[in-house]
């Protein structure tokens, strides 16, 4: 790859001064004789930020020859060329420099020549040379190429390709091939190799192909020691501002389940009118144990469903219309009991104000088509609504609304709808009231807003647990829709801010959210139950960038203790940083895990761990712990991983202004 770079920012350049005349000569000896220019003892051509100085130069006017000798060195901005001679035509773009040097001190890139020939401005030929972005001499690494022959955006071939590390050949390759581009590259990435308990030796390697400058593509080639080779491609691409999408498929001939094993991921957004727009997402596995067996993303590996997704949707001033379709693949067991919208239309009213009241009205509305393996239905569902707005100009807000929920199944093989009517009733009224004070820096604020609201719900409801006991004739649970139930509730909510409001910049030092409900006379009231729902309280705390703390915690009256807490302190200073985090639930699932992220960041060297303990099996789930080292040119990472089921090693050497050899 150093091939590339040595092109790509080198040749151009001189190409630059060759595109208009010099704009000032200045020599100790200067003639001009029919249309030939000669200078000697410090000649110097410049022209704005570019400058060519040699000891003796001669423009021929004419042929469009320039030629330079002695101390050659042409700067444009930071970057340097120095050679023996220099000699280009500008009228056929052929150029030639002998024993030549380039610094390119953005990227502190060091090439060296023994002749580079250029034969138009995209075909170069060099004899021999060297790359590597390290100082001094010799260089901690650097790469040597020999006949190398380069035509943009087409190709580079080279023979004698070796890598030496303090000039001590390590690799050696008797011929490359490369396709390229002047801006992304085409070309092949370097290997990743790795060791896994589980899948053995790990290889993987990717060819990326910059198609153009809207779309590329990444092939993969895999194998794994234990389970054999793999491959993949993942293709993006970009059709405007508002379309585009991305393809993701991998295939692995698995030699240790003797099977076949494959996914596909894609994903495309499409902006149809000026206010219509599609969604499309397909994710799919043919093996549901693919993701635990090789997936390195621990979020995959606990998937236990996932979702494909086809979503139309039109807007309006005040409406709005959609179609969606649905597939939920059961990545933990078959898919019985797995209802799948198939599709659903809706047209949805958004709030409008109605005539010069200060009255709204809104609606949301659906028919969904719902298919399981031995049966399916169809679902109708309505819901408008009517509200207001009073007393905004005194302080308060107070946001009545009343509105009702009809919804109709028709169910396979039975002959009426089963239907569900709800009738709800709600107010809300709350008001916001703060303070200011004067701080060094700037000011604090201070606001309180508490809120109270009513909601009273009743109507005919289904009892969709009894669709778990097999009932005939009880429509399933199929999203929060149907999870709807009486209410006759009145619920507290108090928020604290304060927010730094400092010359620099504004943040957020405290919010804390407590909410609490009480069940007026419900009808599931136990006779030992106080009325009371859970309480719950929401705190978040920063103290600068230095400290923060989250705060999710839910509390129950009846039990008398905390059903749920979710926790995250973090601290940062300096070069370091610290993380816990903590996850607790009895409902409606047990739930009882740590996660700790830590580490340092020097100079030279980072030091990172990550670990989840679950509580409950009282084991370490997943760790992770890597250490790097990086020198002015290079740098090594080791990284050890550790689940129950497996355990992975790697080392990853990156070079800079190469890439990396190793992965994870």
């Amino acid at each position: 790859m150093f091939l590339i770079f040595a092109l790509l920012l080198i040749l151009i350049p001189v190409y630059s001064l060759a595109e208009t005349l010099p704009t000032k000569i200045n020599a100790e000896n200067l003639e001009f004789r029919s249309g030939v220019y000669r200078g000697s003892g410090g000649v110097r051509i410049s022209q704005k930020e570019r400058m060519l100085s040699a000891s003796t130069m001669v423009f021929d006017n004419n042929t469009g020859d320039v030629t330079a000798y002695g101390n050659v060195v042409f700067t444009e901005g930071n970057n340097i060329l120095s050679s023996e001679s220099l000699m280009f035509n500008i009228n056929t773009n052929y150029m030639r420099i002998d024993k030549g040097k380039i610094f390119i001190r953005d990227d502190n890139y060091h090439i060296e020549g023994d002749t580079i020939e250029g034969f138009s401005n995209e075909r170069f030929r060099i004899e021999s040379g060297i790359f590597s972005t390290c100082d001094g001499e010799p260089p901690c690494w650097r790469f040597r190429g020999e006949d190398i022959n380069v035509h943009l955006n087409h190709i580079l071939t080279a023979k004698g390709v070796s890598f030496s590390v303090r000039d001590v050949p390590v690799f050696y390759f008797p011929y490359i091939a490369l396709p390229i581009l002047q801006e992304r590259q085409t070309g092949l990435l370097i290997p990743r190799i790795g060791y896994n308990t589980g899948e053995g030796l790990k290889l993987n390697t990717a060819f990326f192909w910059a198609i153009s400058g809207s779309q590329d593509a990444t092939f993969y080639g895999d194998y794994f020691g234990e389970k054999g080779p793999g491959g993949g491609i993942e293709y993006r691409y970009v059709l405007s501002r508002e379309s585009g999408g991305q393809f993701n498929g991998y295939y692995i001939n698995d030699k240790e389940l003797d099977k076949a094993r494959w996914k596909i991921k894609y994903d495309h957004r499409q902006l149809i009118l000026e206010e219509s727009s599609a969604k499309v997402r397909i994710n799919y596995l043919n093996d549901k144990t693919l993701y635990k067996d090789i997936s390195g993303d621990i979020g995959e590996r606990i998937q236990r469903t996932q979702d494909s997704d086809l979503y139309v949707n039109r807007r309006w001033d005040s409406l709005s219309a959609h179609l969606w379709a649905q597939y939920t693949q059961n990545l933990s067991g078959d898919e019985e009991g797995i209802f799948q919208r198939m599709p659903e239309a809706g047209i949805n009213v958004m709030e409008s104000r109605i005539g010069r009241i200060p009255f709204y009205w809104r609606m949301e509305s659906s028919v969904s088509r719902w298919d399981e393996i031995d049966t399916g239905l169809t679902r109708l569902h309505i819901s408008p609504a009517i509200s207001a707005r009073l007393f905004e100009d005194n302080g308060f807000t107070f946001i009545p609304e009343i509105g009702t929920e009809q919804t109709f199944y028709y169910m396979e093989g039975e002959t009426d709808p089963v239907q569900s009517g709800i009738y709800n009733l709600a107010g809300i009224m709350s008001t916001k009231l703060y303070k200011s004070y004067l701080t060094g820096t700037g000011s604090m604020q201070h606001f309180i807003e508490p809120s109270i609201k009513y909601e009273y719900t009743e109507g005919t409801f289904i009892d969709h647990a009894s669709s778990l006991t097999n009932i005939e004739g009880t429509p399933p649970l199929l999203d929060p829709i149907e999870e709807r139930k009486e209410k006759n509730d009145v619920s507290l909510s108090l928020v604290n801010r304060l927010i730094s409001m400092g010359s620099d910049r504004r943040y957020e030092p405290l919010y804390i959210r407590l909410t609490q409900a009480y069940k007026i006379n419900s009808p599931d009231t136990l006779p030992d139950d106080s009325g009371f729902s859970d309480m719950r309280l929401e705190t978040v705390v920063n103290i600068k960038e230095l400290f923060s703390i989250d705060i999710d915690a839910t509390y129950n009256h009846e039990k008398g203790e905390i059903i749920s807490t979710g926790t995250d302190l973090g601290f940062k200073r300096g070069y370091t940083f610290f993380t816990i985090g903590q996850r607790f639930s009895r409902f409606p699932s047990s739930l009882n895990f740590l996660t700790l992220s830590t580490g340092i960041t020097m100079n030279k060297v980072d030091a990172f761990i990550d670990l989840w303990y679950d509580n409950e099996e009282r084991q370490l789930m997943d760790s992770r712990y890597s250490v790097r080292y990086n020198s002015q040119c290079w740098g090594i990472t080791a990284f050890y991983s550790y689940r129950p089921e497996e355990e992975e090693f790697n080392v990853l050497f990156t070079l800079k202004g190469v890439g990396s050899v190793g992965g994870f």
